[in-house]
């Protein structure tokens, strides 16, 4: 009995704590797993907040266009400025700058109108183009795109602009007078009443991209502008409507063999550039080719010539758009040619079909 009970009484080895090698790899395993199921899930959320964002930008817009409208009984042009305020052609502001008032910038538009107007000799372009192109207005920035380019990289940066408005289907940039069947005009004053195809049916704003800032060598796409010549564009047989054929000539050539390259695209939501401030419908969303320009120059300092400039994002999928009615929509980049230009024609008196 004395032996059992000393046996008994005998103190148990402690017990082991921690974790063996095996459970440790087991439990970073499961770990990884779920980071690896997780973290699309966030991203996901992460964009379709941006995205929200984004709508609700163009949709800020589209509003601030009605009530410039509903002030003024017209759309604002898209070149405010040029040779009848002392200024070269190309020194010129966008439609955006009229808009300031209705996106809560009033302080902004007042100073800046006053100072420009004050200031003697360049009437007034120095100081916009040392502060006004300068500035950066949140409601012109989509959170998904990447920065604009900035003064320090490229004589004609600056803090980035992702919306633009809809001059139309024709390939025509800035210079093209009659020619410009969108929503807003440069040269001509457009009225809601010109939108004969219905305010619904008919494209106002949509979203472009910010170039790279290249001014040379090679491009980026989807970012810059590639320059290509005349020639293709002069052989269009309808440029209110350029085929998918002539279009892919077209964009085969800036991308194998451009003449040349500018990336200050989508840098000031102040200046009236194509690929500043307009695109057109000629070819759609995020198309398969880069941006393409004629023997030049849409986006860059010197904007004439043609241009290819659709709307671009980095939304997956498409972009978004801001139709003459103020209402926002996401239009697929594989949308029907066709009906993509019908929508960025506002009077061509064709139905536009599904979209």
């Amino acid at each position: 009995m004395q032996s059992l009970r000393s046996v008994s009484e005998r103190p148990q080895s402690p017990q082991r704590s921690g974790f063996t090698l095996i459970e440790l790899l087991v439990v970073i395993a499961i770990i990884a797993v779920l980071v690896a199921l997780l973290l699309p899930a966030v991203q996901q959320a992460r964009e379709a907040a941006r995205r929200s964002t984004c709508k609700n930008n163009l949709k800020q817009l589209a509003l601030a266009m009605h009530n410039h409208h509903d002030v003024y009984m017209k759309f604002p042009r898209n070149y405010k400025g040029g040779t009848d305020h002392g200024w070269s052609a190309w020194h010129a502001l966008s439609a955006n700058f009229e808009l300031l008032p209705y996106i809560e910038q009033s302080t902004l538009y007042n100073r800046d109108k006053a100072a420009a107007e004050n200031e003697p000799g360049s009437g007034g372009w120095g100081y916009l183009y040392g502060t006004t192109l300068l500035e950066p207005i949140p409601t012109f920035r989509c959170p998904s795109a990447l920065p604009g380019p900035p003064r320090s990289t490229v004589s004609w940066g600056g803090p980035g602009t992702n919306y633009a408005w809809c001059s139309g289907s024709s390939f025509d940039t800035v210079w093209g007078g009659n020619n410009f069947n969108g929503m807003i005009g440069y040269q001509q004053d457009r009225y809601m009443a010109d939108v004969t195809d219905g305010l619904s049916n008919t494209i106002m704003a949509a979203e472009i991209l910010s170039g790279t800032g290249a001014t040379s060598g090679s491009g980026r796409y989807p970012y810059d502008v590639f320059y290509t010549s005349n020639g293709l564009f002069s052989s269009i047989a309808d440029r209110a409507f350029p085929t998918a054929a002539e279009l892919n000539a077209i964009g085969t050539q800036a991308q194998n063999s451009p003449t040349g390259v500018r990336g200050n695209n989508g840098s000031s939501w102040a200046w009236y550039a194509a690929g500043q401030s307009t695109f057109n419908t000629a070819a759609t969303p995020n198309w398969q080719f880069p941006s393409a320009g004629g023997d030049c120059c849409p986006g860059g300092a010197h904007d004439w010539g043609f241009g290819i400039i659709p709307p671009r994002s980095l939304h997956t999928g498409g972009v978004n758009v801001a139709l003459g009615d103020g209402s926002v929509r996401f239009i697929g980049e594989n949308i029907d040619l066709l009906t993509f230009q019908r929508l960025g024609n506002r009077s061509d008196g064709e139905p536009v079909g599904a979209f």
